[in-house]
């Protein structure tokens, strides 16, 4: 947990980090496996559950700063 009154960054960062790591290495062996039809369906399915799962890493990160703040407030 950070002190600062925000998003705990380092965290987030690591986050966006692992996704991208799991979305390259997804995406190459996916690039090498498939077939040239479907190496682009891959990379739309792959793409959208990346850019989900940034989205709910971040409403993951925005929650646990607001309960810290309601915690911190005394409410």
């Amino acid at each position: 947990m950070s002190s600062d009154d925000g998003i705990d960054a380092a965290r987030f960062g690591r986050l966006l980090l692992l996704i991208g790591f799991v979305t390259a290495v997804s995406l190459l062996t996916s690039a090498q496996v498939l077939p040239g039809d479907l190496v682009s369906v891959a990379v739309v399915a792959i793409g959208s559950v990346a850019l989900v799962t940034a989205i709910i890493g971040f409403l993951i990160a925005a929650g646990a700063t607001y309960d810290d703040q309601v915690k911190a407030s005394g409410r």
